[in-house]
Order: C-alpha cells, then structure tokens, then sequence
C-alpha cells in the first residue's frame, strides 16, 4: 500500500481503514500509478454521485500528477454548475488516448450511453477500473470495487482515499460530498448509516461547504421547474388506496411549463413524499417517442433494485430505474399493473 501524502494525513479517520478488501485496493492503485491519462466515466443522464465521483476523482489523481478527463455523454444539469471542475467535463472520449478508464457509479459499460455507443473498441481493449455501489452492478473493469453497503460512490471513493493513502484536495471533498448528499437526500434516506456520516465528515475537514452543495439542490428553483413539479403533481393518478402514485413528462409537458429536460430531477421522491404513498413511479420520454425512462421510489417492504431489474434496469433499494423501449403510454399501462401487482401480493401474504 501507499504511504499517506501529506496533504490527506491530517485527515485520516481510523474508523474508515480497512472496509474495503486490501487485495482490490491493491489491485486499484496498481492500475492508476501505471497510468498517466485516465479517463474517468460518469453514467448517462448524469446525477449528484456520479458526476461528484468523476470530477472529485480526478481532482484526487491530479494532485499525483495524472492526466485526468472526466466524461459523461450527457451535459450536467445546470443545478450542478457550483462543482469545481465541471468546466473540464467532456462528452467524447476524443482521440482515444487514454491509459486506464475508470468507470464510477454503474457496473454495465452500457450505462455510459453514447461514450459507449461511440468507442466500444476501445473500451474492451483498455485497462479499466469499475468502482460502484449499485447492488445490480455485475463489473465491467480488470478490477471491480463494488460496495453496496456504501450510500453513494461518493463515500465509497473516500473510503478508498482513506485506505490508499490519496490526498484530498478541497476541490474533490466538494465533488465527492455532492454525491453523498445527493443520494442520500441530504442524509434523510435510510442508506444514510454511521459510516455515511464519518466519510462526511472527512470531506468536511477537508473543507467541503454544505451549504454551497445544499442551496442549488434542494433550495433553489427556477421558476419553470417549479411549474414542472407542479404539474407533474397534478397529473398524478393514484391506486391501491394511494399506496401506488405516477405521474409523466413529456415534450409537450415540458413547453406546456418553458422548462427542459434537466429540470425533472427527484419528481418520483416529490411524487413518494405525499402522504400514504409507498410506491411513486415517474416516467419521461423526450424527444424519442418509443422510448420511456422509469424512476421509481419506493418505501419499505418493496425493492425498488429488483422491481426494475426486472425492467431492464437497476438501482438501489428505496431508488432505481429502468429504459423502456416502448411509447409512454404503454409504458405507464406496463409498469403499472406490475406495481399492482407487486402491492397486491405483499396484501394476499400479509
């Protein structure tokens, strides 16, 4: 292992040493310090965790002196613009001159969207390393460090710094928090454990600000998005005594309210949080209209992971998602009976 760089000693934090298998900690570092120019992927349709993971990665790698390029196929909702960094986001692989690729917040090659459609020669033949949290995550890399256990990437990627002995510039403790706020919902979700807050808590010591991560997110809202909320609010139908809600977006829902289509983030955790709702469905689809993306949300005992594994797709307990390759309509009449479904039978083994 690597001797602790100065610039992290100071924040070491024992009660995060060794959670992750030493072996593919090993493994990992041998990978990065064999590199020189590292690309770091962000999944499709980015959020909070994967693009904190990839711009507060590279922030890490830089000050070892990599070359660091962070890429997502999608541009990042402008609620993320405070990120340091988010200026270097590309969304090509370019020229293909890349080392090592690091893979964060997904398992599947695939959920790099068009970076993957674009270079999927190169991806095969490169050296990669896959660090994710997804319970549905098989690996795509030589090395595989996925950790399900942990809330967000975010803190996965601190319990690596921690145990590798990385430093922690200002700059990645923001990127990285993000993540961990984002998909932990401000630390409300019940993913959020002891070991959530400590990894906090070494990004707070290394100067991240909560509140610049917080206010944009959670506080601050373009008019045009609150008019989206509101009427994907009103739309909503509702079943199984109003245990089951959903609600859509479409183009024309977005015209309706002079929004556009990085302004419907969190509508399912909007739609969860009424009153008796223990599944809350939204779907969009714009621009193709044989296509339907699925963000689901769901209360306990229903698993939000294996409900739209079952579609196709993946995610974590209380939050997942799925792709359908059919108009929106039929989408809604799908997933729907099979949310029915899934209530109904919990009710008949009660």
């Amino acid at each position: 292992m690597r001797e602790a760089h100065t610039s992290s000693s100071a924040l070491a934090a024992p009660s995060l040493q060794g959670h992750l298998h030493p072996t593919l900690v090993q493994q990992a570092m041998s990978l990065i310090e064999q590199a020189q120019r590292i690309a770091l992927l962000a999944h499709e349709h980015p959020d909070g965790d994967c693009l904190g993971s990839a711009l507060g990665f590279a922030h890490i790698l830089r000050h070892m002196g990599k070359v660091c390029i962070p890429v997502c196929a999608d541009p990042a909702p402008d609620t993320f613009s405070f990120m340091p960094g988010l200026d270097s986001l590309q969304h090509t692989l370019g020229d293909e001159q890349f080392d090592l690729v690091i893979a964060l917040d997904a398992g599947e090659l695939t959920r790099f969207g068009a970076v993957y459609e674009q270079h999927k020669d190169f991806l095969q033949r490169v050296p990669k390393l896959n660090i994710d949290h997804h319970i549905s995550s098989a690996g795509c890399g030589e090395v595989n460090i996925i950790e399900p256990t942990a809330a967000a990437t975010g803190e996965l990627l601190v319990l690596f710094q921690q145990q590798a002995g990385l430093p922690l510039p200002q700059e990645a403790a923001m990127c990285l928090l993000t993540g961990i706020i984002t998909d932990t919902s401000s630390f409300q979700f019940t993913n959020t454990t002891p070991r959530t807050m400590e990894a906090a808590a070494v990004l707070l010591r290394a100067g991240a600000i909560p509140e610049v991560i917080v206010r944009p997110i959670y506080r601050s809202r373009p008019l045009p998005q609150v008019r989206l909320r509101a009427l994907v609010t009103t739309q909503a139908q509702t079943a199984c005594a109003g245990r089951l809600i959903w609600s859509y977006a479409t183009d024309e829902t977005l015209a309706a309210c002079g929004a556009n289509a990085t302004m419907d983030d969190n509508m399912s955790g909007t739609l969860r949080d009424i009153e008796g709702v223990q599944i809350a469905a939204f779907f969009k689809s714009y621009g193709n209209p044989h296509e339907t993306r699925l963000s689901l949300r769901c209360m306990e005992p229903y698993n939000a992971a294996e409900i739209c594994l079952a579609l196709g797709g993946g995610g974590h307990a209380r939050a997942a998602g799925a792709t359908l390759n059919m108009p929106i309509q039929e989408a809604m009449s799908h997933v729907v009976a099979t949310l029915q479904h899934a209530i109904e039978q919990h009710d008949s083994e009660a």
